[in-house]
């Protein structure tokens, strides 16, 4: 049997989820969405699975797009695992609608609440010490769940949250291509083009030894939390003002982000930054995952 899971990651939960799992199946290759999805195929693989965070109580833009490009095995055993601090929302709905289109079944659904790690709004939480453990249970059984191909429906949202994030959630996504222009570099970064290769939207390039963000975002963290200087800031109200510019009544929260010098930054403890700047890993022995 071979398999391939797919995973986003900015701070290394859905990293870390994508390992348990190809850790009890072997032979599985875990890849992240950060490569050009028509030079990773999925159309020889028995078993194809997708890990992502939630972001605005759906899918992320950039691992939709993903998919949406990914040749599939149609017929493959396939599984989700939504990685949500608190609401899941549409996460899976709107992959099961991608591969739908294509003609392909989702067997499996499941997920598992993280570590919320939106450092420029608000401090992580709950903390690590306390939300990991569960985490890590929880991964643990989606993938003896997984191994044994199990069938399950997938989560869906309610009216209820439905209704919520079309007003809540919606007009927040408009501001997107805005999200990272008050990203800022102090005098502290030393060129290390470490923020580049962990970036998962692959949004950063280096000009002049110094980090450029180009508009297509997803406020992952990644870089903010990879910096070895901790260099990355973020500054809504100085310098380009565009999405401070954008903010409307519908979108309060906007004025609220920064990143303040003493901020406690949050990346999943059993992944480096160094993992984040990979591209694939082939896991070919079932080997027992760390405890926390």
């Amino acid at each position: 049997m071979k398999g391939r899971i797919y995973y986003f990651t900015g701070t290394g939960n859905s990293m870390r989820a994508a390992r348990v799992i190809a850790q009890k199946l072997g032979d599985t290759e875990i890849v992240s969405m950060r490569n050009d999805p028509g030079e990773c195929s999925a159309a020889d693989c028995d078993m194809v699975g997708f890990v992502y965070p939630v972001y605005h109580w759906t899918m992320p833009a950039h691992a939709a797009a993903f998919v949406e490009g990914l040749e599939i095995n149609p017929n493959a055993y396939v599984f989700v695992v939504a990685m949500p601090s608190f609401i899941c929302g549409i996460a899976c709905e709107r992959l099961a609608g991608i591969l739908a289109e294509k003609g392909i079944s989702l067997h499996y659904g499941n997920l598992v609440y993280s570590v919320a790690n939106y450092a420029i709004v608000y401090p992580p939480f709950p903390p690590a010490k306390l939300r990991i453990p569960g985490t890590e249970r929880k991964l643990r059984n989606i993938a003896d769940d997984i191994s044994e191909k199990k069938r399950r429906a997938f989560p869906r949202a309610g009216k209820l949250i439905k209704r919520r994030r079309d007003r809540l959630m919606t007009p927040y996504l408009a501001l997107q291509k805005y999200a990272d222009n008050p990203f800022t570099v102090s005098g502290d970064c030393v060129s290390c083009g470490l923020c580049s290769r962990v970036c998962p939207c692959k949004n950063i390039v280096l000009q002049a030894g110094k980090p450029t963000f180009q508009h297509h975002c997803a406020n992952c963290m990644a870089c903010v939390v990879s910096c070895p200087k901790r260099a990355i800031g973020y500054d809504i109200t100085g310098g380009d003002r565009k999405l401070l510019d954008a903010m409307s009544p519908k979108t309060p929260l906007v004025k609220w982000m920064g990143l303040p010098a003493k901020r406690k930054l949050y990346r999943n403890p059993f992944i480096t930054a160094n993992d984040l700047t990979k591209d694939r890993e082939l896991w070919q022995e079932e080997a027992k995952p760390e405890r926390f």
